[in-house]
């Protein structure tokens, strides 16, 4: 079970790309939870998740995010233009899977 976390400014806009990794994690069988909050939930959130998701719009923060939870072991990894564009939720999911099994 994974357990992913998307952020961005407000955690609007990434609501809609979490639904189409919710589905695309059904379609492909991945026993997976999927969530988006705005960014400044993130203290409360970090626990236990395998991976952070920034939306393209907050990518700026992430090496400090790095730094700030660097003894949680956590990944960090922006989402691309392109495919938060597109919501291509299925490829995100894809992206995401693969790097966690590095």
């Amino acid at each position: 079970m994974y357990n992913i976390i998307l952020v961005c400014e407000h955690g609007a806009s990434t609501g809609m790309l979490t639904t189409r990794m919710q589905d695309a994690a059904k379609k492909l069988g991945v026993e997976a939870t999927i969530n988006a909050y705005p960014y400044t939930k993130l203290d409360e959130l970090i626990d236990g998740a395998d991976i952070v998701l920034l939306g393209p719009q907050v990518r700026f923060k992430k090496k400090t995010f790095e730094e700030k939870y660097a003894d949680k072991g956590i990944e960090f990894m922006v989402v691309d233009t392109v495919d938060y564009g597109m919501m291509n939720g299925e490829k995100v999911l894809k992206t995401v899977l693969e790097h966690l099994k590095k």
